[in-house]
């Protein structure tokens, strides 16, 4: 089990690596044709992906945790669940606030929200490795 909760981890990280380059790629977007262009279907999955990642890889620590493993710091029982409200926390910000702009930069501010979501919760994976 030990093995499917490492490697959950490191596939999350690489499925938040791409949620942040898609976000990125929608803000320019959006910034760049005041808001007729976005690639907002490509980073709503991918937060989709990312945080069924981050609760597949939750449930397997959990599992572990039950079984009577525990991390090398207990910090890391702290960051788990951080990390699962990360991107939610990012979806919910993004979402308020939108009226009374361009539509440009409306799209630019939503997927910005997320690309600082998917940022903090990079700093958090990287300490779920460090106190694992």
């Amino acid at each position: 089990m030990t093995d499917a909760h490492q490697i959950l981890a490191r596939v999350t990280i690489v499925a938040t690596i791409a949620m942040l380059l898609a976000g990125l790629w929608s803000v320019i977007s959006a910034r760049r044709s005041d808001g007729r262009v976005d690639h907002r279907f490509a980073v709503d999955r991918l937060v989709l992906v990312v945080v069924g990642l981050v609760a597949a890889s939750g449930i397997a620590g959990s599992l572990l945790l039950a079984g009577g493993s525990r991390p090398a710091g207990v910090l890391h029982l702290l960051y788990g669940p951080a990390a699962l409200v990360t991107l939610p926390v990012g979806v919910w910000l993004s979402r308020r606030g939108r009226y009374g702009a361009g539509a440009g930069a409306a799209a630019a501010r939503r997927d910005g929200w997320l690309v600082a979501a998917a940022v903090l919760l990079l700093g958090i994976e990287l300490r779920l490795f460090m106190t694992g």
